[in-house]
Parts: structure tokens; sequence; C-alpha cells
């Protein structure tokens, strides 16, 4: 009976697959704080209208990024999506840039990028990240 259940499991290879079995991108909200404050965390809601809770392991290439920016000072929670192109082995910190603290209207945008080293060497990546 065990043989079956694990011929079963390697047959579908796909099953035991993961996310960090191929190179992949990592999308993450940004937490440290700004020297400027029309700079705030944005909340990682949604990569390709998956849930992910501010964080997701996505695999390289071109993901729908939805955020959420907190409510704040009399303004309700909102929502914004943009695109972004992710290349192998690298780690992209989101963040949103306020319009002007006395208005709701802000972006996200990507505060800076980060090479995963032990990608890199793993699956042989190089890049500029």
């Amino acid at each position: 009976m065990k043989r079956l259940i694990l011929a079963s499991l390697f047959a579908s290879g796909a099953v035991l697959a993961g996310p960090f079995d191929q190179p992949y991108s990592q999308v993450l909200t940004d937490r440290k704080p700004s020297a400027d404050p029309n700079v705030i965390p944005a909340i990682i809601n949604r990569i390709d209208d998956v849930q992910v809770h501010n964080k997701g392991v996505i695999a390289p290439g071109m993901h729908k990024i939805t955020v959420d920016v907190p409510p704040r000072k009399g303004y309700p929670a909102t929502q914004v999506s943009f695109d972004l192109e992710t290349k192998p082995c690298t780690t992209y910190y989101v963040n949103a840039r306020l319009k002007s603290r006395t208005l709701q209207e802000w972006e996200p945008f990507v505060k800076y990028t980060e090479r995963l080293k032990d990608c890199e060497a793993k699956f042989n990546v190089t890049g500029e990240g």
C-alpha cells in the first residue's frame, strides 16, 4: 500500500514541485521607515488575483500586483493594481507614494530591489536585480 501511495506521488511530480524548485521572484511590503513623509507601506493584497498577505513568491515575468493603503486620518482604505515585470532571483519591495499627506490619492511603486543570492547560486542565474 505504501509503495502505491509513493508511486502515485512521484508520478504526479507537479504536486511535489514548489515555488522554490525553479528560479523565482518575490514581491514584499517594505516596512522600513522612509525619510520622505509621503512614502508609506503598502499592503500587498493579491498577485495575479491570488491573495498573498504581504509577500508573494512568483515565477519571473509580468504580473498584476494589487496593493492596499490602510485607513488613515479620515480616509478609508484604498486599493490600486499595477503591472510589474519581475526578473529571476530578485525581490521587489513595494511602497505607496502619497500625492500629499492631506489627500487620499497615492500610487504604488517599487522602492528598491534586492538580488536573491541563494536563488542565483542554486539555479546558476546572474543578473543585476
